[in-house]
């Protein structure tokens, strides 16, 4: 029926339950539970009648149709099988090698033909390490479906972008100040924390840096005018980012009032797509776990990434004398694609100069 749970989808960042557009009947499902597809893939068939015919798959026939319907037992591997395989000779002499199923892979080849590549890859995914043998029991953990696809996209990210990384020190001495005479004047009304600082600061700063605020998309650069934000936020059941959508155009207290809602919709999975699309930029912030300072991997199609640590009082030498103050250290993840040396550093030093003199955050 119309409004009713119809399905569950999972990306990297968050599980939605999509309902039911219209009333009738559910005549085909076209992907099995667990598949990565597109975005743009249909994925079932919801008919008023189940004699109504519904559209063909590319290469299927009516009669496959009717009996995708049934039941089937899997089938051994034969040869005539593979008679239908296009696929190089050195494709099938390695997949014969590697016990590699060819009827299960896409070649990339001209006409769709397998090739080496198609094979090699094959075998990577097939690759489990194998489990040392230790004294006590073992428990096989199965990550969630978050979690499998934040993996994915983490190795992608590792293999694909260039990162390389850029770390600073910040003085927080004025914006503790500022925080504390904030918190006594307006009490637990909108609690500012040190992430909404660090959101405003990157938020100027990106307005001012528009290439830092980018996608790296086939080879182009898209840079975007409006700031959106994603906050890393760490659950049982896998790392969620929810956006602060155009914080350069938000006061402090409006992001922590955001911020707010959308951990808080975050830890009981209720985040809707709105709440985790669109992000043009990242930040993770350790601090509250003691992290002194980390590098993260880069959210791809983002090319940068802040990750900040604790806030710590360090001894600093100030015009020859000593001082004890409050230091936080972060460490920008720059896609080398895009963003160079010069161009990060100048971002960090824009964020360092926003925090360290954080009533430019309150303008």
């Amino acid at each position: 029926k119309e409004g009713e749970p119809l399905l569950e989808i999972a990306t990297d960042k968050a599980n939605i339950e999509v309902e039911a557009t219209s009333s009738g009947y559910l005549k085909k499902i076209l992907v099995k539970e667990g598949d990565i597809v597109p975005i743009t893939k249909t994925i079932a068939y919801i008919v008023d009648s189940m004699d109504e015919e519904i559209p063909l798959e590319e290469g299927e026939s009516k009669k496959e149709v009717e009996v995708s319907d049934e039941k089937e037992e899997e089938k051994k591997e034969t040869p005539t099988q593979l008679r239908g395989v296009k696929a190089s000779p050195l494709a099938k002499k390695l997949a014969r090698e590697k016990g590699v199923d060819l009827t299960k892979i896409k070649g990339t080849g001209p006409g769709g033909r397998i090739v080496k590549e198609d094979v090699i890859k094959a075998i990577e995914k097939m690759a489990v390490p194998q489990v040392e043998k230790t004294e006590g029991e073992q428990k096989e953990i199965v990550p969630s479906r978050v979690e499998k696809i934040m993996a994915e996209k983490m190795q992608l990210s590792k293999r694909e972008i260039p990162h390389f990384y850029l770390t600073v020190e910040v003085d927080f001495s004025e914006a503790v100040k500022l925080r504390e005479d904030l918190i006594d004047e307006f009490g637990d009304e909108i609690r500012i924390s040190y992430t909404d600082f660090l959101i405003k600061a990157c938020a100027k700063a990106l307005h001012k840096l528009p290439k830092i605020n980018s996608h790296y998309i086939q080879g182009k650069i898209i840079s975007f005018s409006r700031v959106n934000i994603g906050l890393a936020v760490a659950r049982e059941e896998g790392l969620v980012v929810p956006v602060i959508k155009d914080a350069h155009r938000k006061g402090l207290f409006e992001i922590a009032k955001e911020r707010v809602e959308l951990v808080k919709k975050a830890m009981e999975d209720k985040l809707s797509l709105d709440d985790i699309e669109g992000g043009t930029f990242t930040l993770s912030n350790l601090g509250m776990m003691q992290i002194k300072n980390f590098a993260a991997i880069i959210n791809p199609p983002q090319v940068c990434l802040l990750a900040t640590g604790e806030i710590k009082d360090r001894p600093v030498a100030i015009e020859g004398e000593v001082f004890v103050v409050p230091v936080m250290e972060m460490t920008l993840s720059c896609d080398h694609r895009v963003v160079d040396g010069y161009l990060g550093s100048k971002f960090l030093q824009e964020v360092k100069k926003n925090l360290e003199k954080p009533a430019l955050l309150l303008v």
